[in-house]
């Protein structure tokens, strides 16, 4: 995916896969006998899910180990691909030096697999299982992620399922216009525990308004007049706002 952020661009790295690292793969050793952490090399990156699918992703690693991760989910494939997320917003992320994971999910993009699948059943958690995955191995901590439109029923799949399987469990969640369809597989009660916030034009605040009866008192409602679906959100005229309500929010959990 091309991006303007030049001044962040990494060189390319293509991986094959996300399988856990040997002691040989975590870095040189230290005259003490301990491992020298460097940050991973980013760019465009391949990840393997646990069924097999290849997917692409751009990859923009934190400098320090144990920073938070980010992964970024878009609308419904394969017409919307890893390119809907704007250059503006993920430089935005970047400057709070969050690795942020840009993933084209399955069926979309240059990633393998059946579009259909990325957000029917259960193989759309296991595409945001390669990307969660990838972060932890680099040696990055908490967890955030967002979803757009129907991106946000594949972050949702995951966060109720993560714990039991043992994977990194996300402790902020972002809503671009979730609806009906981000509880096709998973309830919106079984995410009452996560931080969330969600953002959403007025011609589609239904559903939102239907969350903000769950709200624990941790989550968040921004509400814009006319600024489109989704990532759409992002290239509006309250593109600005609706960046810095996300940030902030996600700031408020991770930190700088």
């Amino acid at each position: 995916m091309p991006l303007l952020l030049l001044a962040l661009s990494l060189p390319s790295l293509s991986l094959l896969g996300c399988s856990p690292k040997t002691p040989a793969d975590s870095g040189p050793v230290d005259d003490t006998g301990g491992s020298s952490w460097a940050p991973p090399e980013g760019g465009d990156i391949s990840l393997l899910t646990r069924d097999a699918v290849t997917l692409g992703a751009s990859y923009f690693p934190a400098s320090a180990e144990g920073r938070p991760g980010v992964v970024l989910l878009h609308m419904v494939p394969p017409n919307n691909d890893r390119s809907n997320w704007t250059d503006a917003f993920i430089a935005a992320l970047v400057a709070h030096d969050w690795s942020v994971l840009v993933v084209d999910r399955r069926g979309a993009g240059v990633s393998g697999g059946d579009p259909t699948d990325a957000y029917e059943g259960e193989f759309g958690r296991y595409d945001v299982e390669a990307c969660t995955q990838r972060l932890a191995e680099d040696g990055y901590g908490e967890l955030g992620i967002m979803g757009a439109s129907n991106g946000t029923t594949s972050m949702i799949d995951y966060a109720a399922w993560a714990a039991g399987e043992g994977m990194p469990v996300p402790v902020v969640l972002g809503f671009l216009t979730g609806g009906t369809y981000t509880e096709n597989q998973t309830s919106m009660d079984e995410i009452l525990p996560f931080p969330s916030v969600f953002t959403y034009q007025t011609s589609e605040n239904a559903w939102s308004n239907v969350q903000m009866t769950r709200d624990p008192g941790t989550w968040a409602f921004h509400e814009y007049l006319n600024a489109g679906h989704g990532t759409q959100l992002l290239s509006s005229e309250d593109a600005d706002q609706v960046t810095a309500d996300l940030v902030d929010y996600f700031l408020g959990v991770l930190g700088e």
